[in-house]
C-alpha cells in the first residue's frame, strides 16, 4: 500500500541528500535509541537496587530503606482523586513520592506525550527486552521461529478486536480510580504486575502474580502487551497527551511507503499512512522517526492542542 498524496502529487525523487545517513561507531552510541535504553536501563537499575536493598535489611526493611512502590506514579493518581472526591482523605500505603511523581507524570503527558512509558518505566522495558529476547530466540532456533509463527498466524482474525481491546485501559482506569473514592483502597494493587514484580522475592501466587506471568509471557508474541491493553497508568497518560500541542507530522511528498515507520512502532499503530499521528496509545518513544529513512518525511512538531496543526 502507498501512502495517500494529494491529488497531482508524487513522491519526490531519493535524491542523496535526502537520505539518513545511519550514525556508525561511536557517533551510532549518539542516537536517540541508545539514549532511550540508557534512560530504561538506568531507571530500572535502580528500582532493582531498591529490592535488592530493601531484601537485604529483612524485617527493618520498612524503617531503613525506600519502598520501590514509593516509585509509582498511578498511587499518586489514586490518591490525588480519593482526595478530590472525598474532601481531604488519602488512600493508605500512598507515599507524597507517589503523588510528585504523578504530577510529573501528567505534566510530561501534557509536553511531551507518553514519554514516561517510552523512556522510564521499568515495566515497559521489560516487555520490550522480552520481545526482543522472542525475536532473537526466534531467529537462532528455527523450531522457536515456526512455532511463533504459527500461533501468530492462528491469531491474526483476533486482529479484528485489537482497537477494541485497546479500550479496555480506560475501564480499568475508571475501576482503578473509582475504588479508590469509594472505598478508600488501591483496588487494584492486588492485580497490579508491577506491585507484583517488585514482591517477586516473596513467592507470593496471587492475582498481581498470574497477570504478571500473563504479561511475560504475551510478550513473546506480542511487543507491550500490557501497555496496550490494561495499563490504567498509560491510559491516564494518553489521555492528557492527547491534548498535547506536540505530535509526530508525515509529510506525504517525502514519504516514500516503506512503512518502516509503522513496522518499528512498539504499540504497532498506524504511521504510515495518516499526516499527523496524534494516537493516545503513542507512547512518545520516536522509534519511528529513528527507522525512516527519508529526512524531513517524519519528524515531531509542535502545534495547537488537540488539533495539532
Amino acid at each position: 500500500m502507498t501512502p495517500s498524496l494529494k491529488p497531482g502529487a508524487r513522491p519526490e525523487p531519493l535524491r542523496l541528500e535526502s537520505v539518513k545517513r545511519r550514525a556508525r561507531g561511536p557517533h551510532g552510541l549518539l542516537t536517540h535509541r541508545a539514549f532511550r535504553r540508557l534512560a530504561q536501563t538506568g531507571f530500572a537499575l535502580y528500582v532493582v537496587l531498591l529490592m535488592v536493598q530493601r531484601l537485604g535489611l529483612g524485617e527493618n526493611a520498612e524503617a531503613a530503606a525506600t519502598s520501590p512502590e514509593a516509585l509509582c506514579p498511578f498511587g499518586g493518581l489514586e490518591t490525588m482523586f480519593r482526595y478530590l472526591t472525598s474532601g481531604g482523605k488519602f488512600v493508605p500505603h500512598t507515599h507524597l513520592s507517589n503523588i510528585v511523581l504523578a504530577v510529573a507524570v501528567l505534566i510530561t503527558a501534557f509536553l511531551a506525550r507518553s514519554a514516561f512509558c517510552g523512556w522510564i518505566c521499568p515495566l515497559g522495558f521489560l516487555q520490550e527486552m522480552l520481545h526482543g529476547l522472542s525475536l532473537w530466540v526466534q531467529k537462532k532456533v528455527r523450531a522457536v521461529g515456526t512455532f511463533v509463527r504459527i500461533v501468530r498466524g492462528r491469531g491474526a482474525r483476533l486482529a479484528a478486536i485489537d482497537r477494541p481491546l485497546r479500550l479496555l485501559k480506560y475501564g480499568v482506569l475508571v475501576w482503578s480510580l473509582a475504588g479508590a473514592a469509594l472505598y478508600g483502597m488501591m483496588v487494584f494493587r492486588d492485580y497490579d504486575p508491577w506491585a507484583a514484580l517488585l514482591t517477586i522475592a516473596e513467592f507470593s501466587l496471587g492475582p498481581g502474580m498470574l497477570v504478571l506471568l500473563i504479561v511475560v509471557a504475551a510478550s513473546f508474541f506480542v511487543e507491550r502487551p500490557w501497555c496496550r491493553y490494561a495499563c490504567p497508568l498509560g491510559a491516564a497518560s494518553g489521555l492528557v497527551g492527547w491534548l498535547s500541542p506536540v505530535y509526530l507530522k508525515r509529510e506525504d511528498s517525502l514519504c516514500k511507503g516503506c512503512a518502516l515507520c509503522s513496522k518499528s512502532c512498539p504499540m504497532e499503530l498506524d504511521v504510515r499512512n495518516p499526516v499527523t499521528i496524534k494516537s493516545p496509545d503513542c507512547i512518545g518513544c520516536l522509534e519511528c522517526v529513528e527507522a525512516c529513512p527519508r529526512r524531513g518525511a517524519l519528524e515531531v512538531k509542535v502545534g495547537v492542542p488537540v488539533v495539532g496543526q
